[in-house]
């Protein structure tokens, strides 16, 4: 029974499998499954790095020269996790298919960074072109300061932990990208792997807490 190989196990004949696969010889899905199975399903964050080191490279050739490697590799492998849960996984017939689905996150997360980009380049744009005065809602400002300071130390302390909270805030309240995010702060967040796994890791406790269910 494939419940009896540890993951490492499921590491090593997964990537045989797929490197056959690949190179469009008879192949077993089985192993890859197990291990993808285990990844989404079960969220076995071992399962999951395994799935991340055998796949990165082939995700990195599918993103060509669209984005920032390392960037567009952990977002394509964040886009992929967030959108699948254990009744679409079990849709899945075959390792093809997954890989299939993989690829499609890969599109799609190049054309998002690619608009994205379009729509900061027309915001400089109109920012050059002209300033526009308007006054500020004091009031509104300050409540929406301290709505805000109330839910994130909710989040702090739902999360119990300082250096994801620290990725979320910098992420969704001063709204830096994961390589700025590294750039800024190095010794704390080494890579941007590392800033999607802390992200992954948060928003998925976050998602099984009282705080986001009520």
């Amino acid at each position: 029974m494939l419940e009896a190989f540890s993951v490492s196990e499921l590491s090593d004949q997964c990537r045989e499998q797929t490197e056959r696969y690949l190179r469009d010889e008879p192949s077993l899905d089985k192993f890859c499954m197990e291990l993808f199975r285990r990844a989404i399903v079960d969220r076995d964050e071992r399962a999951w790095s395994a799935i991340y080191a055998q796949y990165a490279m082939i995700v990195r050739r599918w993103l060509g020269t669209k984005m920032e490697p390392d960037e567009g590799v952990a977002a394509a492998f964040e886009r992929f996790w967030r959108a699948l849960d254990r009744d679409k996984f079990h849709r899945f017939p075959s390792l093809g298919a997954v890989l299939n689905y993989l690829k499609m996150c890969v599109h799609t997360t190049a054309i998002d960074h690619a608009r994205s980009l379009h729509r900061v380049a027309e915001q400089q744009s109109l920012e050059s072109a002209s300033e526009v005065a308007a006054k500020e809602d004091v009031e509104g400002t300050v409540a929406e300061r301290v709505d805000g300071a109330r839910l994130w130390e909710q989040i702090r302390t739902t999360l119990n932990d300082d250096r994801a909270s620290r990725a979320l805030y910098l992420s969704y309240v001063i709204g830096l990208s994961p390589r700025e995010i590294c750039s800024r702060h190095p010794s704390e967040f080494p890579d941007v792997a590392i800033v999607y796994q802390l992200k992954r890791n948060a928003l998925d406790r976050l998602r099984r807490s009282k705080l986001l269910q009520g």
